[in-house]
């Protein structure tokens, strides 16, 4: 049977490992007893020293603890944790000796919750009182008292069937750029 000859421990906030050295191949097995409380079951007769190994807290191991063992022939070991977490194990060997390493990791935190969504209803626009328009007022003059522009002709007044007929500025040829000028937003006027 082997025999337990150490213990280490290597503590981070989300990852710890622990060493166990035994002189002789051990026989093992961890079961979790919940998401932060690990049973490390060991055949050996006997009683470990210097137990309960105590922790800041800060880190992912807080204790490591002797518990009642399933019969006469096994140690357990509980390892109390600050987290939830999850457990795994390596052996290896050196000669006659052997270590186990159980790695624990603690498990992700969950994401954080997406920030609350705040509505905030915009403020309507100040109502401004419309001012209204006088008619017959020029809107180009600041008293509104000056005289009303009207369009005058010098020619005489045309009867019903009357056309006028007014000769060109010039004649037009075929070599000449025709432009179109739209003026838009007056009506047409």
């Amino acid at each position: 049977a082997a025999s337990l000859s150490d213990i280490q421990v290597s503590n981070g906030d989300q990852q710890a490992r622990i060493t166990l050295s035994f002189v002789g191949e051990p026989e093992y097995s961890f079961t979790p007893q919940g998401k932060r409380l690990v049973a490390l079951d060991i055949k050996q007769t006997g009683v470990l020293q210097g137990l309960p190994l105590q922790f800041s807290g800060s880190n992912l191991v807080k204790s490591i603890r002797a518990g009642t063992p399933q019969d006469t022939q096994t140690l357990r070991l509980l390892v109390d944790l600050t987290e939830d977490g999850k457990t795994r194990a390596v052996k290896q060997q050196n000669g006659a000796n052997y270590t186990v390493v159980f790695t624990i990791n603690a498990d992700a935190p969950p994401p954080p919750p997406p920030p609350p969504v705040v509505v905030k209803r915009a403020d309507p626009p100040p109502v401004m009182p419309s001012r209204t328009a006088t008619s017959g007022r020029n809107p180009f003059s600041s008293s509104g008292h000056e005289r009303q522009t009207a369009m005058t002709s010098s020619q005489p007044a045309m009867t019903n069937n009357q056309t006028v007929t007014r000769p060109a500025a010039r004649t037009v040829s075929a070599d000449d750029k025709v432009i179109i000028a739209i003026d838009a937003g007056h009506g047409g006027q």
